[in-house]
């Protein structure tokens, strides 16, 4: 009975461990709503740590250009991050037209981007953690594979 209760306990803290180190970046959080009468719902919750993982998955080849035009502003990146972690909230930019708006915000450790137009709005919430670890996964790819 000891034995099974000590693999209980194993099982549960690599649980713990494991869904930890997921969420250690974050939540990405993105919520769509559609303005039609039958309009779709979606909202979608995710650790922000699978961004950075799942562009592990993606060949180097597809990512070549990226990683090409990347390299010459990964200082500016890695400098700019931190930065605006250290940033007080606030909105960074804000587009007004006749039929939408679209709001790109800092709140707390992540970016948010809300756009409200004629057909649907949406919600995006990404942690700054999810942006740079991307951002870097990609520069890394050289197109080789």
């Amino acid at each position: 009975m000891i034995l099974l209760a000590k693999i209980g306990i194993g099982v549960v803290g690599t649980a713990v461990v494991g869904g930890t180190m997921l969420c250690s970046e974050g939540l990405l959080q993105v919520r769509v709503r559609e303005k039609r009468v039958d309009g779709k719902n979606i909202s979608l919750i995710v650790p922000a740590a699978l961004v950075p993982m799942t562009l592990k998955f993606v060949p180097d080849r597809h990512l070549a250009q990226a990683s090409a035009s990347l390299h010459p502003y990964m200082p500016i990146v890695d400098a700019a991050i931190p930065a605006l972690e250290d940033c007080p909230d606030g909105v960074l930019v804000e587009v007004t037209g006749p039929d939408e708006h679209v709001l790109i915000a800092k709140q707390g450790s992540s970016i948010v981007v809300d756009v409200n137009d004629a057909n649907e709005v949406v919600h995006v919430a990404v942690p700054l953690r999810a942006v740079q670890s991307a951002i870097r996964e990609i520069a890394a790819a050289d197109g080789a594979n």
